[in-house]
């Protein structure tokens, strides 16, 4: 099963936008991606075409399952 951590976070513009991370280790907490959240604003380490990041949105694990048929 594969995990990914999708961190969707609101623009200045007032769109949205996320960052994924692929294999998040297990026992991620919401203070820990909370904080990487609020340095990632607070530092403006990403530009993007939607504006600068203004606030967090969502946090979200999204586990996956491949079923192989040929």
């Amino acid at each position: 099963m594969a995990k990914r951590l999708l961190m969707t976070f609101k623009t200045l513009d007032g769109a949205t936008t996320s960052l994924t991370v692929d294999e998040p280790r297990d026992g991620l907490t919401e203070a820990e991606v909370r904080e990487v959240m609020d340095n990632i604003i607070a530092k403006n380490i990403f530009e993007t075409k939607k504006g600068d990041l203004f606030e967090i949105k969502s946090a979200e694990i999204i586990s996956t399952t491949e079923e192989i048929l040929i």
